[in-house]
């Protein structure tokens, strides 16, 4: 269990007030992962690479508290974080050390400076429900795109969220592409493959709170080894392998192309038998 010296840190402030920017430089690694507290695709904890920090986000609401607190005492790296303390469960609270965000909304000020000569300004909120009704309902690309790169949600899970959304739109497949080959390209390539202003959210639906872990099953991999997929389908026979194992969600989620079946034909033979006269 943790001592009170080196409890992980529970940042706690309203959207736009700094949360998930103060999380990351309380994490401590060079790098890391950020899920959300009823989203964590991690199956065996101890299997996760101590070098890799997790920041999970909005504890406040629906928390896989068992997981989490299997996160704090395994000794890895994490950082939480909550729009409010009130909802955050005593026994998170109690192994955490709270600190606050400030009150400083800093999202509505860079989307109040965007505005040309307008006060009316739209402010988006930075949970995956909303981050993907903004893709659906957001007429502007443009906009949308500010409202990527001011909250950065985890490409991994608002690309689930969307696909799911907009299982038909064919230009994800290249999304998912920029996703797993890294780069700065996933947000603007996001925000310009919306279709329209047309169609409702809809949760990704999974055995698990991720399609990822089922993947990474399916591959021979261990449920917790999600971040090693981007690397590994980098290599064009892995890639085309991994095709074959995975059905077309799941390539469509990943950014591959899994090739079609051939119909075979089978021609009938009309030949007149002689029982046949």
């Amino acid at each position: 269990m943790k001592t009170k010296t080196n409890k992980p840190f529970l940042v706690v402030g309203k959207s736009g007030t700094g949360v998930t920017t103060k999380a990351k430089t309380l994490i401590g690694c060079k790098e890391y992962r950020i899920f959300y507290a009823n989203d964590i695709p991690i199956s065996d904890v101890y299997s996760w690479p101590l070098e890799i920090g997790i920041i999970i986000e909005d504890v406040h609401y629906k928390p896989d508290k068992d997981k989490i607190l299997d996160l704090i005492y395994s000794g890895r790296n994490v950082v939480l974080t909550s729009k409010n303390k009130k909802d955050v469960s005593k026994v998170i609270i109690d192994c955490c050390q709270v600190k606050m965000a400030g009150s400083k909304n800093y999202n509505q000020i860079i989307l109040r400076a965007k505005a040309k000569n307008s006060q009316d300004f739209k402010v988006v909120d930075d949970n995956i429900w909303a981050m993907t009704n903004a893709y659906i309902r957001m007429p502007d690309r443009d906009e949308y795109l500010s409202v990527l790169k001011t909250y950065q949600p985890p490409p991994m899970q608002i690309l689930s969220w969307v696909v799911a959304s907009q299982p038909k739109n064919q230009k994800l497949m290249h999304v998912s592409k920029a996703m797993l080959n890294g780069g700065d390209y996933f947000y603007p390539l996001l925000a310009y493959s919306k279709l329209g202003t047309y169609g409702n959210v809809v949760p990704p639906k999974r055995k698990s709170e991720s399609p990822f872990p089922a993947i990474c099953r399916k591959l021979g991999l261990r449920a917790s080894d999600g971040y090693l997929v981007r690397d590994l389908l980098k290599n064009e026979e892995y890639s085309r392998w991994a095709a074959k194992k995975l059905d077309e969600k799941e390539c469509k989620i990943l950014g591959i192309k899994k090739e079609k079946r051939r119909r075979v034909s089978v021609r009938k033979d009309r030949t007149k038998k002689l029982e046949d006269f």
